[in-house]
């Protein structure tokens, strides 16, 4: 930096100290007079500064390049009066201050001149410059300016700049109206719209425009766009020429009558015989002889029968099956993954297709599938159940079946139950992996053992028995507590769509034990949760019972179970208390659709409902620590992964979307689109990095997640790091949640809830 010499005179360091000492008052200082120099006096002074200021300039050079860096001075003098006017007012207001305290404190004021010994003069003390500036106000009233030529002058008062707008709703109205009609022309229908539609076109596009219009738009919560489907596609009608000899129609034909009886051979196991009397009345190459027809139906009948064909059908679909599948098998059961050294690894949280479940309907009905549940013990079978999801769908199917899937032949299902009526739940028991609770429409339950090869089931419930004939929604075997005898079963707990909550026995018997557990009651007032505005409007429910859409157990406490309704209320029970539960929770407005704790905390859950919302909580604290919400539609299923502590999967009715709280809380990492029918339940597989998604077409799909980060060495550490994180703006929501301290199960393990 090189500096140009100026006139100004160096000042001496020694000199400046001395004239500073005595400006403040030295001891050999003598007190002067108050300064009554008039303004154009400072004026002078400040003028005179500036001009000085002028001639002075700085270069910066760099690499033999010289650039002028000297500050620019203000142009405006209007500044410069500014500054001068508040120093004269600040002046004037601290001198009359300092008089108040002198008069004030004139005793203490004298002590503390005295301990300072030569300083002298009425000064003020420490304590009253302390209380001077905690306890008055310096107001700057333009009334103490000695100067008369300012004393008309009013400084404006400081204004915010910005404004608090706060916006609420009102109420909706209509401001106008136009519905499109159609009329005859020539009548009088028919001249009034023509009439309407000139005079629209005169006020639009003609004449009549000619005047003052405004555009307002509003925005809603749903935007309605409109598919690929409903768009026709243009038909072309051509003659054309071709031949087809008689080997081709035979072999066509052929090919479809084997194709149709592969599918009657491998789906009718397990119907009557009379199925299979019509299958062979609507072969057109059936023999005209009743008598050898009667004798090849009994054959066909006793093969079908036979324990030993059947197995050996089963076998040789696993075999061909295995030949197209061979690749979707092998991920399933993950025999590659990725190295964690490997410089190809990209986290996209991707989903792959690997392969479908797709039943034969039965009776010529499309049934969806209503619920799903992994095999504990073995995690390729999969028991799925189709019947009725929606309760408000306008067709209810007359049938429902229960197929039993095998990973080792996606073709063909192992097991398969018919019902008169549609299946609503299914559910594997945890403690003996060979037993299905089946939930039907109609509230009856029965429950099979899938690895006997008898058709029969174990025990069904009695209507004389069972409390309710509501749909059974939801299935959830609990674990019996104390010394039990080893030939008992363990029960499980059935919850009705009429908030009726059953637990079922197996005993030696063929009909279940039932006792009616709990019966839920509307919840009155503002429980704890969330707040949600009760309707000043008086309303009469139809129903003094919720609507039961869910149940779930503790993971360590195996007495207590929680009820989820179309209120938005988790109610806590305890199998020990009937007919009354421990707690209430407002978790959402409208209904809570499924309740999972974290495979890593057996006290941190999240809920999904029909609000859009996805809430995590804890125990101990009323409020959820995390929101997260993406689309506006209801979420049908939500659960924690598996394999990793701060990744969630959420499924609504068009896709499913991937959470990583740890990354971010206000968007998915990654949305995928599934088939173009509705979704309905979904699933995890046993080893948590496949997600099986079931649809109202009935057909189940198996989705790998791929591309996803590598777990943590140290899972609950980084759900824990994660969740303070989300939550480190909110003071109080921090304190209560330090107050909980640790959250885990003991070394931080993995359990995965029942």
């Amino acid at each position: 930096m090189d500096f140009y010499k100026t006139t100004l005179e160096t000042v001496d360091l020694k000199k400046k100290s001395v004239l500073v000492a005595k400006e403040f008052g030295d001891e050999q200082a003598k007190p002067k007079k108050k300064d009554k120099k008039p303004l154009h006096y400072y004026a002078q002074e400040v003028n005179n500064s500036i001009f000085a200021r002028g001639h002075i300039k700085v270069i910066d050079e760099y690499d033999g390049l010289s650039n002028d860096v000297t500050p620019k001075s203000i142009p405006n003098e209007m500044y410069s009066e500014q500054f001068m006017k508040y120093n004269l007012q600040f002046k004037v207001a601290v001198e009359d201050m300092q008089l108040y305290h002198s008069r004030s404190g004139n005793a203490r004021s004298r002590t503390r001149s005295s301990m300072r010994g030569g300083l002298g003069g009425n000064k003020q003390s420490i304590d009253d410059v302390m209380n001077g500036i905690t306890f008055e106000n310096i107001i700057f009233d333009p009334q103490t300016v000695s100067d008369k030529s300012y004393e008309s002058k009013i400084i404006p008062p400081y204004k915010k700049s910005f404004l608090k707008i706060t916006l609420r709703k009102t109420e909706f109205f209509e401001l106008h109206n136009q519905c499109s009609t159609t009329a005859i022309k020539g009548t009088q229908e028919g001249d009034l719209a023509d009439y309407d539609n000139r005079q629209y076109d005169y006020l639009t596009v003609g004449k009549g425009k000619i005047r003052r219009r405004s555009d307002n738009d509003a925005q809603t919560s749903v935007t309605l766009t409109s598919s690929r489907a409903v768009n026709t596609i243009m038909v072309t009608h051509a003659t054309v020429g071709s031949y087809v000899s008689n080997f081709e129609m035979y072999d066509t034909l052929n090919n479809m009558v084997q194709k149709y009886s592969i599918h009657s051979t491998l789906h009718g196991l397990s119907k009557t015989g009379n199925s299979y009397t019509q299958y062979d009345e609507d072969n057109p190459y059936e023999d005209d002889d009743s008598e050898l027809r009667e004798k090849e139906r009994s054959q066909r009948y006793r093969l079908f029968e036979s324990a030993d064909f059947r197995n050996a059908v089963m076998f040789i679909g696993r075999t061909l099956s295995s030949n197209t599948n061979e690749s979707g098998m092998r991920r399933f059961r993950n025999f590659e993954q990725i190295d964690r050294c490997s410089r190809e690894a990209e986290y996209l949280y991707s989903m792959k297709l690997l392969f479908r479940f797709i039943p034969v309907p039965s009776h010529d009905e499309r049934k969806a599938v209503s619920d799903m549940s992994f095999c504990r013990s073995n995690g390729d079978i999969l028991a799925i159940g189709y019947g009725l999801y929606s309760f408000s769908s306008q067709q209810v199917p007359a049938t429902g079946d229960v197929y039993v899937w095998s990973i080792k032949n996606p073709g063909e299902p192992e097991r398969a139950f018919y019902y008169q009526m549609p299946v609503t739940a299914v559910c594997f028991s945890p403690y003996l992996p060979s037993l299905l609770a089946i939930g039907m429409y109609d509230g009856s339950v029965e429950v099979r053992d899938v690895s006997s090869p008898t058709d029969m089931p174990i025990a069904v419930s009695q209507r004389s028995t069972s409390p309710s004939c509501s749909p059974v929604v939801a299935i959830r075997w609990i674990k019996q507590a104390g010394e039990i005898d080893a030939s008992d079963i363990d029960p499980f707990l059935s919850l009705s769509q009429d908030g009726c909550v059953t637990r079922f026995r197996i005993n030696k018997s063929p009909f279940l034990l039932a006792f009616n557990q709990m019966v839920l009651e509307r919840v009155e007032g503002h429980p704890e949760g969330i707040i949600v505005p009760i309707s000043p409007i008086l309303t009469c429910e139809s129903s003094r019972h919720p609507q039961g859409l869910y149940i779930t157990t503790h993971p360590l406490h195996k007495d207590i179970y929680y009820i989820l309704t179309d209120e938005g209320c988790i109610h806590k029970c305890s199998i020990n208390y009937q007919h009354q539960y421990l707690e209430v929770l407002k978790c959402h407005e409208g209904g809570v659709t499924v309740m999972e704790f974290s495979p890593w905390s057996p006290k941190l859950f999240l809920t999904c409902g029909n609000d859009w919302h996805i809430r995590i909580w804890i125990e101990g604290i009323s409020r959820p620590l995390i929101e997260l919400q993406d689309e506006y539609s209801p979420v049908h299923w939500a659960n924690w992964s598996p394999t990793h502590a701060t990744v969630l999967v959420s499924v609504n009715r068009n896709g499913a979307s991937v959470w990583d709280i740890r990354r971010n809380i206000l968007k998915p990492m990654a949305k995928h689109e599934m088939d173009s029918s509705y979704n309905t339940v979904a699933a995890f597989s046993n080893c948590g990095r496949t997600l099986v998604v079931g649809n109202e077409r009935g057909n189940t799909l198996f989705q790998a997640m791929n591309d996803m980060p590598f777990a943590p060495h140290f899972q609950y550490d980084e759900l824990e790091k994660a969740i303070y994180k989300a939550i480190g703006n909110d003071q109080e929501m921090y304190i209560e949640l330090k107050s909980i301290g640790f959250f885990g199960y003991p070394n931080k393990k993995f359990l995965r809830p029942v």
